[in-house]
């Protein structure tokens, strides 16, 4: 029962947070290794594969990783058109931001 303010006892507020819902299941996601996006679904992975570690996005249709050129241009125009920057900071910011993706971490 809550005091005059709205506040539950502490031994309440205890006892709600040891409820759990068995029969709820939390969906797996995976990131992809080259942009970050979360895959989700089958649909989100390159080549339909959920063993690829990337996105459809960043795959050709058969599944195999795009160039880096085409990922990082990818990445400025998503910038320039989301974030409103101008070219030469989409490209900044995209560069940047890929050097911290695991396959990119390397260049």
């Amino acid at each position: 029962m809550a005091d005059g303010n709205g506040n539950k006892p502490a031994s309440e507020l205890e006892a709600q947070s040891e409820i759990t819902c068995e029969g709820c299941e939390v969906p797996a996601t995976a990131n992809c290794q080259s942009c970050g996006m979360p895959m989700t679904g089958p649909e989100s992975y390159g080549g339909g594969d959920a063993e690829n570690k990337y996105c459809v996005h960043c795959c050709n249709p058969d599944g195999r990783l795009k160039s880096y050129e085409d990922i990082l241009e990818g990445m400025v125009g998503l910038m320039m058109n989301n974030r409103g920057m101008g070219r030469v900071a989409a490209e900044t910011a995209a560069r940047e931001y890929l050097s911290t993706m695991p396959a990119w971490s390397s260049r």
